[in-house]
């Protein structure tokens, strides 16, 4: 159990909507959701009741609720005698940043410039063997990127290119059509059902999916369509001309599939993937590219796909 669990739970009470509480205390209604979800495993309770309308609490969350009240107004009294206050930390500078297409870091950056506004972010999309080239290069400061957990060849890159490696979080790659695609009621597909379908995908990730492919079939035999614009990507899967791919992560952020105009699709196996980013080597990086890893690590703690 951590502090900000029991406050996630308080302040989803007081609002009696998960949306709206996320937006009230500036985190995902993914993470929000995960967080409760892991506090009631823990102490096995059901702590919500969940509908369309919204959510209310069980009577064992309303007691749940009341201590956890209790608790927190303890650890507030206790931060106000002991704490001191510390001096604000400002960051000021340049931070370019290459991201692999779609990670739909929008959000995160965003909020990660209110708190430091002084920060001029930098971002730009490539593969991750760009993204490796670049930040060993020096043209960017740091790369976040995907790796497949069955690639034995990227350790021995991140050390052949002198850079370090950090994992944020384990994540999923999911298929995701459009409503007039033949596939969209589907929840699970094989890859044998997934290689017969027209495939779209963006054109600085068409080498790293394509070595995916060749694991379970020859990409010859596949009608696979490259992209290098996310408009005519999203166009595409909508009008279902064609299938894409979506990381867990990008699930809750994108707003086609808030809406429903896109359907994601799991895949039966092996689409385990690790989030993560690359920097050179630690004396080296900026106080910004550590401040913009932590704080990475910190907004995606309480997600679990």
């Amino acid at each position: 159990m951590r502090i900000e669990q029991l406050y996630y739970l308080v302040e989803v009470s007081k609002n009696k909507s998960l949306s709206v509480a996320a937006e009230q205390i500036h985190v995902s209604q993914q993470n929000l959701s995960v967080a409760i979800r892991n506090l009631e495993k823990e102490f096995g309770v059901e702590l919500l009741v969940r509908s369309y309308k919204g959510v209310s609490l069980t009577k064992e969350g309303e007691e749940f609720v009341n201590k956890a009240q209790e608790l927190l107004t303890k650890i507030d009294e206790f931060y106000s005698q002991f704490s001191k206050p510390l001096p604000k930390k400002v960051l000021k500078g340049k931070l370019r940043i290459d991201v692999v297409p779609y990670m739909t870091l929008p959000d995160i950056l965003v909020s990660f410039y209110k708190l430091h506004p002084q920060v001029n972010v930098i971002l730009e999309e490539h593969s991750p063997q760009e993204i490796m080239c670049n930040v060993a290069a020096g043209i960017s400061d740091l790369g976040i990127i995907f790796r497949t957990s069955e690639d034995p060849r990227f350790f021995e890159a991140v050390h052949d290119l002198g850079l370090s490696y950090e994992s944020i979080l384990d994540d999923k790659i999911f298929v995701c059509a459009g409503k007039k695609s033949p596939l969209k009621n589907k929840r699970v597909i094989t890859h044998t059902e997934l290689f017969k379908q027209k495939l779209i995908v963006s054109e600085d990730l068409y080498g790293w999916i394509l070595e995916i492919i060749k694991r379970y079939q020859d990409p010859a035999d596949l009608q696979i369509q490259k992209s290098n614009s996310m408009q005519i990507y999203k166009k595409v899967i909508e009008e279902g001309l064609a299938v894409g791919f979506v990381t867990g992560i990008g699930l809750e952020k994108e707003l086609i599939f808030k809406k429903g105009e896109v359907v994601p699709i799991a895949i039966e196996k092996h689409n385990n993937i690790t989030i993560g980013v690359v920097y050179r080597a630690v004396n080296s990086q900026t106080e910004i590219s550590k401040e913009l890893i932590d704080y990475l690590k910190l907004t995606t703690q309480d997600y679990r796909c």
